[in-house]
């Protein structure tokens, strides 16, 4: 009876043993597993921590920290700089030079484009009147005093009629002088011109400025010949 149960109590050490080893067994492999990962995922972690410190330093290059700026970004500075040099020195020219200044604006001013008047008119010949603010005096090769001639083939004469082609934008080679005559003036004349089909009719009003010639002041668009000198 005593030998049985200590058979049985052998079989059951015995039993107790080969789990208990099985269990030593089971936490060596887990500790070496976790050994493992972890010595693994700190190699990892140091190469991707090495290679995000090799990008930082090849994307900024040398900045504030490293003791130089980027080369683009100086280059930006150096080309900021050379312009606001160079607006320096036109402004510092500009102010040095007044009379080029002011030859600027007269300049600017010539090449604006004048401003056309237009308003109709009550008389029964003209149907409105015109005025051009940009006309000038057409030049002179006259010299000396002038004298007003209405002889036709006289130098006087041919200026007025360039004058009058000037401002109706009729060709001489298509324009026909109806009349011209005094304009109320010593120095003023008017002529009555016409396209060679008669489709376009005007009254022209000149004024001669001394050293420049003959000057269109004002123009009447006609509906007829008729009565218009």
């Amino acid at each position: 009876m005593e030998e049985q149960n200590f058979s049985r109590v052998a079989r059951n050490r015995q039993k107790s043993n080969r789990i208990l080893n099985i269990l030593i067994g089971v936490v060596f492999v887990l500790i070496v597993v976790t050994a493992v990962g972890i010595f693994t995922g700190g190699d990892d972690q140091a190469a991707d921590s090495g290679r995000e410190t090799g990008s930082e330093q090849t994307e900024g290059g040398s900045g504030p920290d490293g003791g130089n700026a980027p080369a683009a970004d100086g280059g930006d500075d150096a080309d900021e700089a050379d312009n606001e040099e160079s607006a320096d020195r036109k402004t510092a020219s500009e102010k040095s030079d007044p009379e080029a200044e002011n030859g600027k604006q007269e300049d600017q001013e010539s090449d604006q484009p004048g401003k056309v008047i237009r308003t109709p008119s009550d008389d029964g010949v003209v149907d409105e009147t015109i005025v051009d603010t940009s006309w000038k005096p057409i030049g002179t090769e006259q010299s000396g005093e002038h004298v007003s001639v209405y002889q036709k083939g006289h130098i006087d004469w041919q200026e007025k009629v360039k004058a009058m082609s000037y401002a109706t934008e009729i060709p001489e080679s298509d324009m026909i002088v109806w009349y011209l005559k005094n304009g109320g003036g010593p120095q003023k004349s008017i002529g009555t011109v016409s396209t060679a089909d008669k489709s376009e009719k005007y009254n022209v009003h000149l004024e001669w400025v001394d050293g420049e010639g003959w000057m269109p002041v004002r123009l009447d668009k006609l509906n007829k010949l008729e009565g218009a000198y």
